[in-house]
């Protein structure tokens, strides 16, 4: 009896254990691999407008009639600038990591301006923090916010909704001239 009530306890916890690991991890590896798959013809860094197919596929609770736009990201060779210049209008940007982690969000109403830039950074590690928390301020240059992502990729995602499929077209024009480009590395006074 106490055998069996041995086996049982160790299914249970074998059974929660392999549903924990699954409901943690599987949906951003499938997000990564799905995002992966949609932007390998325009690559790293860059922007781009969604199909209604794909923006169906990648974001299902979304409405079809919208606008999704992706800037997807890899700061792993340096900063990454996003610069958004989006129609009037409700609309709200979310930057993701990889895995599908929200690190940002805003909306018109919080930003006050339908054209702003992010500059997209990696977020530095426990040592390169505690060496930065010993350096002395230093001013640089902001050319509006700045988001730091745990990990190297990820995605800044813009939706914008129409009402009706028509107005599709026109919101995706406007929606299509924000950008996503390595950053522009600042030439020291020294270098001049």
């Amino acid at each position: 009896m106490r055998l069996h009530l041995f086996w049982a306890a160790v299914a249970l916890v074998a059974a929660v254990a392999a549903h924990t690991a699954f409901a943690l991890y599987v949906p951003g590896w499938w997000f990564a691999r799905e995002v992966e798959r949609i932007s390998a013809a325009q690559g790293p860094n860059s922007f781009f407008i969604l199909s209604p197919e794909q923006q169906a596929e990648l974001f299902p609770g979304l409405p079809r009639f919208g606008v999704t736009g992706l800037c997807v990201f890899d700061v792993s060779q340096g900063d990454v600038t996003f610069a958004a210049n989006l129609p009037d209008g409700f609309w709200v940007t979310t930057i993701y990591t990889a895995k599908a982690e929200p690190i940002y969000s805003v909306n018109n109403r919080q930003s006050g301006a339908n054209s702003f830039t992010v500059s997209l950074s990696r977020a530095p590690g426990l040592i390169e923090q505690i060496v930065q928390a010993t350096d002395k301020e230093r001013p640089e240059i902001d050319s509006g916010w700045t988001v730091m992502s745990p990990e190297a990729r990820g995605l800044a995602v813009v939706w914008y909704p129409t009402a009706e499929a028509g107005l599709r077209s026109g919101a995706a024009e406007q929606v299509g001239r924000s950008r996503c480009t390595p950053a522009v590395a600042a030439v020291a006074p020294s270098q001049q």
